[in-house]
């Protein structure tokens, strides 16, 4: 009966899953929230550039050593007075010999100059701007000064202020303000006719084309006379005050250094007076709107005294009559 009731209760208690060893005597872990896609990509993107950035890095540096060892000079050239500077100051004396050692070495890497983008030179020559820079594709990035690059190009006659800068990894850009032509000025060189432009404070621009300039730009007045270069800056803008009297202008002579003369398309000459210049353009304008003046062909419209108007006609030569004796007779 004992082994009965035994039984009894074995069969009647619920039975137990074993234990593995590893199970025994440990807590169960507890749950784990699951990382998101994202999470998952950029720590895969993390852990692939590791290995990457390192062997970049790793890279560099040897380019550089081997370029510092490379550039290095041999000890059979070295002057005592380069010993001793390279005793007092090493590093400054290393920077002194190979000014252009990083640059070289960036440049091995890929920073070297592929593109020189100019912008704003309408008028500049060509050749002599590219000479002025003195930079050209395949050269180091850093192998240049760009305040020497921007010194040169501003000392060209047409340019009025450059600006110059570095576009990593390899363009070179370059925005130039050009001056602006004022006028087209008459003058006498060893002998010689010459036309130079001008800007409006009178300076010469040099090394460029009157008549390239007069073809781009019709409406450019032709100057002539001492001081009209330092006078025009004052006529420009009274004449274009009188679009009616500028339309007809093409040239104004300085007379005596003291008034102008205007030459109209039609050559006639406006004699136009020293003080109250602006007072004899509306008196012309007015003249033109009432009578088209100067659309007429006449020699001359004298304005030089105040309240006076002169115009003088051409000369024509006076018709010849018959005498009685049948000859001709020219009339006086």
């Amino acid at each position: 009966m004992p082994r009965v009731e035994t039984l009894e209760r074995q069969v009647a208690a619920p039975a137990r899953p074993p234990r593995s060893r590893n199970q025994r005597g440990r807590k169960p872990s507890p749950p784990q929230d699951r990382l998101t896609q994202r999470a998952l990509f950029f720590r895969r993107i993390k852990r692939s550039l590791r290995p990457g950035l390192w062997v970049f890095g790793v890279g560099v540096v040897l380019v550089v050593g081997a370029e510092l060892v490379r550039s290095l000079p041999s000890a059979s050239h070295v002057s005592q007075s380069t010993l001793a500077t390279a005793t007092m100051a090493p590093e400054r004396a290393a920077v002194t010999a190979h000014p252009g050692l990083l640059a070289n070495a960036l440049a091995t890497i890929g920073f070297r100059i592929t593109n020189i983008k100019i912008s704003g030179a309408a008028t500049t020559d060509a050749a002599e701007l590219a000479s002025a820079i003195g930079v050209q594709n395949g050269e180091p990035t850093f192998g240049f000064s760009l305040s020497g690059v921007q010194q040169r190009v501003q000392a060209l006659g047409p340019v009025q202020s450059a600006t110059v800068e570095r576009l990593l990894p390899g363009t070179l850009a370059i925005n130039i303000i050009e001056r602006d032509v004022y006028a087209i000025w008459q003058t006498t060189r060893g002998g010689h006719v010459v036309f130079e432009l001008i800007d409006k404070n009178g300076n010469v621009i040099a090394n460029q084309d009157a008549a390239a300039a007069k073809r781009r730009e019709p409406s450019l007045l032709l100057l002539s006379g001492a001081g009209a270069p330092e006078q025009v800056s004052t006529l420009l803008p009274e004449l274009k005050s009188q679009p009616q009297v500028l339309s007809h202008v093409v040239a104004a002579e300085r007379v005596d250094g003291l008034r102008w003369n205007l030459i109209l398309k039609n050559q006639t000459v406006v004699k136009l007076p020293a003080e109250n210049e602006i007072g004899a353009l509306a008196q012309l304008a007015a003249l033109q709107k009432s009578m088209q003046l100067l659309d007429r062909s006449v020699e001359s419209i004298d304005l030089r005294q105040a309240g006076r108007l002169v115009v003088r006609p051409y000369i024509t030569a006076a018709p010849s009559v018959k005498t009685k004796f049948g000859k001709e007779q020219e009339g006086q």
